[in-house]
């Protein structure tokens, strides 16, 4: 189970929001990409027409993976192709780094393998071609990044949930999106979390859930529509 981690969510009020943060502007330094107060972070989720991502989810399979195309701040410099694999209620994460012209291509179903791709892009290109694989739905957040090297922590603030399921304008800030009123406290670790940040944050006191934005944002899609 080597680079596979921890990862706990827990659903907060917006009281616990400002609790948690105020504790832990105090406790952990952000993660040094963080640059301001928080950076916005966009993911563009595929899956087959069987819905296999998001019934692996919903069913509560124990080994299931996901595709997503995952870009920050609007920005297009940097844009990484990722899958995620859990199993077990551990979590592990491969990715690579692909360009706004291949991102493009995939949108337009025009990308093929080649033998100087990364196996995973190639990978991923195989499951377009015979899985089907689509977008179905882009998610955006904010988020609030804190980490402590001793564990490998990293504990996570995520706010301003919303989603979009058109893809000709993705990086564009002001485009329509709709909006999850849930916040979600993240704290993912490879062997424990020491007891001083335990304490900070309570998690005793919270509930822990099992919250998936993918689903999530796609039921509440279903729902508008």
């Amino acid at each position: 189970m080597n680079n596979y981690r921890k990862e706990l969510k827990y659903l907060i009020s917006n009281s616990d929001f400002y609790l948690i943060k105020h504790n832990l502007n105090n406790l952990l330094k952000k993660d040094p990409n963080c640059t301001n107060e928080y950076y916005t972070i966009s993911s563009l989720y595929f899956d087959d027409y069987k819905k296999t991502s998001y019934n692996q989810v919903k069913d509560g399979i124990s080994n299931r993976w996901k595709y997503r195309i995952r870009f920050y701040n609007y920005e297009d410099s940097f844009i990484k192709l990722e899958k995620k694999h859990k199993i077990n209620g551990l979590t592990n994460k491969t990715s690579v780094k692909i360009t706004r012209e291949m991102l493009d291509n995939i949108l337009n179903n025009n990308i093929k393998v080649e033998e100087n791709n990364n196996t995973l892009l190639n990978e991923f290109i195989i499951k377009l071609k015979s899985d089907l694989l689509r977008p179905v739905i882009c998610i955006e957040y904010d988020r609030i990044p804190y980490i402590y090297k001793l564990g490998n922590v990293r504990i996570t603030l995520d706010y301003n949930i919303r989603y979009t399921n058109k893809y000709n304008d993705l990086f564009n800030k002001e485009k329509k999106v709709h909006y999850l009123k849930e916040k979600i406290l993240e704290v993912k670790y490879n062997d424990l979390i020491p007891d001083f940040i335990r304490y900070r944050l309570e998690l005793n006191h919270l509930e822990q859930i099992s919250f998936s934005k993918f689903n999530n944002c796609l039921d509440d899609l279903s729902r508008r529509f």
